[in-house]
């Protein structure tokens, strides 16, 4: 498969995931009801790296790691479909929660620690990025960046979500409309992974 279409493919599979509740959205959208988007944006930088420097470590250890056994990333494909479908289902059931989160002040080291340790990077490095990325220097960093471009307006959007839940009632039943729609195709993808498995 050529770069280009292996990086979009990436980048659209990448965005259904970064965009799903988790640690590192709840923290972005906590410090956006608190302190705006002029306040949070800087938090969105410790997201990236901290992406970064996981996917890092878990794409190149699995790379040198599985060499001589190939049934690892089998095994981790399973594992990261039963987490997409629980990510998917999790998306479903608390979409509307968004309204009711504790609000708490969220500073860089918080959310760069928040996000190393989120299970989705250990996702977007074995599943996601392509396998070539983790063999080449150059195709790793074409992978960051596209990685990169799809993550900011995500991690922005998020922080801004909580001004707009706030000042805009009627904005949130079409933000649980959304996720709901989004935790439809990660259901698609996370059948689509299971099925690349058992194909073989």
């Amino acid at each position: 498969m050529p770069i280009q279409n292996a990086l979009l493919q990436m980048s659209f599979y990448v965005s259904l995931v970064l965009i799903v509740p988790g640690p590192t959205n709840t923290l972005l959208l906590s410090s956006g009801l608190k302190v705006g988007l002029r306040g949070t944006w800087r938090l969105v930088i410790a997201e990236a790296l901290g992406y970064v420097v996981a996917i890092s470590l878990w794409g190149f250890f699995l790379c040198s790691f599985a060499a001589s056994r190939p049934w690892l990333f089998d095994a981790v494909k399973l594992t990261s479909s039963v987490y997409i479908f629980c990510l998917a289902l999790k998306m479903w059931t608390k979409s509307r929660l968004l309204q009711e989160l504790e609000v708490n002040l969220v500073n860089f080291r918080d959310l760069f620690v928040a996000t190393l340790m989120n299970p989705k990077a250990l996702l977007f490095a074995s599943s996601l990025f392509p396998l070539e990325a983790f063999q080449s220097t150059g195709y790793f960093a074409w992978a960051v960046v596209a990685f990169l471009i799809v993550l900011a307006p995500i991690g922005v959007g998020w922080s801004c979500l909580g001004g707009l839940l706030t000042s805009q009632r009627s904005w949130a039943a079409y933000t649980s409309t959304l996720l709901r729609g989004a935790s439809l195709v990660l259901l698609m993808f996370s059948g689509t992974l299971m099925y690349s498995i058992l194909k073989r």
